[in-house]
């Protein structure tokens, strides 16, 4: 196909050569140029030029702090992400949070300073989630960018803070999954599926494990088992195993029980020695709570082993 195009084209400027002066040629927005035939070497047909792409040249996450007539430097820690974009001479930035949407702005960097104009989306929680677009300007450096929205809750100020992600900010959020129980050493395995836990990240590295209502059916002697939801807090980091662990035999925590067995049961009933808790996310992204417990006037111990990932 080539030697056939490459002919057509000699033909055409031998033709060119022997029969015209001038070669005119009309463009599509009707403007004419014309040149000359002694002028005229080569004519190639090219590609259109691909656009240059934009090329990343920062990455960070981190958390904010909000300031407005409502919040007074509330913290958010959903790991905030700040990307800086560079496209020739031009750059651009581009914020993302669960929380407090996204945003892209166009901005000038002078020394690592940050200064720019740009548009922020976010939706609005009490709106049924609709996400409005709002005026935003940003100002900082890559360690602490703060932008400032004048239209959004009588004036908001988000600063992003940069800060290498924790141990319990990575593993905080909501999960889904299932759990696995065992009654003593040999009752079991019983099983509830479709379980949502949720943990959150504390500003001195700890977590909270909030679990939910569990039911299991069928337990021997017991029937039909439901235990309530309560939580653990401040489970502490072991970085030898890479998960949070705590005992908290003494935290004064009560859950309730209730079943329709042999076995009635309908009350509150406090943890105790030993009621520990080990939470581990592994590379994967799956999570595993193993929850082993005992509970005042409960004969037997109670082994829980929650396994989920985070909810989309």
């Amino acid at each position: 196909m080539k030697k056939i195009f490459t002919l057509v084209i000699v033909s055409f400027l031998s033709a060119l050569a022997v029969q015209a002066q001038t070669l005119k040629v009309t463009k599509t927005d009707g403007g004419v140029v014309t040149y000359k035939a002694t002028d005229i070497s080569k004519i190639e047909f090219l590609p259109n030029e691909t656009p240059s792409q934009p090329k990343v040249i920062h990455e960070f996450t981190g958390y904010l702090t909000v300031k407005n007539k409502m919040m007074n430097n509330a913290r958010f820690d959903n790991g905030a992400k700040i990307k800086v974009l560079q496209n020739g001479s031009k750059f651009q930035a581009e914020f993302s949070d669960k929380q407090w949407g996204t945003g892209t702005f166009d901005i000038t960097m002078d020394n690592h300073a940050i200064n720019g104009t740009g548009k922020m989306n976010i939706a609005n929680p009490n709106g049924g989630g609709s996400v409005k677009e709002y005026d935003a300007t940003m100002n900082g450096s890559m360690k602490e960018i703060k932008i400032n929205v004048p239209s959004l809750m009588g004036g908001t100020d988000i600063t992003w803070h940069y800060i290498e992600v924790s141990a319990a900010s990575k593993i905080a959020g909501d999960y889904s999954g299932t759990t696995s129980l065992m009654v003593g050493p040999t009752f079991g395995p019983y099983e509830a599926t479709n379980l949502s836990y949720k943990i959150t990240a504390n500003e001195d590295g700890t977590i909270n494990v909030i679990t939910p209502k569990e039911t299991f059916a069928e337990i021997t002697m017991v029937g039909n088992l439901t235990i309530d939801s309560y939580t653990v807090k401040n489970l502490s980091y072991d970085k030898g195993t890479n998960s949070f662990v705590r005992d908290y035999s003494k935290d004064g925590i009560k859950v309730h029980l209730k079943s329709d067995g042999m076995m009635k049961l309908n009350k509150e009933y406090t943890f105790q020695d030993t009621s520990k808790m080990i939470v581990k996310l592994g590379e994967n992204g799956v999570l595993t709570i193993t929850n082993s417990y005992s509970l005042t006037g409960m004969p037997m111990s109670i082994s829980e082993t929650y396994t989920g990932k985070k909810a989309k």
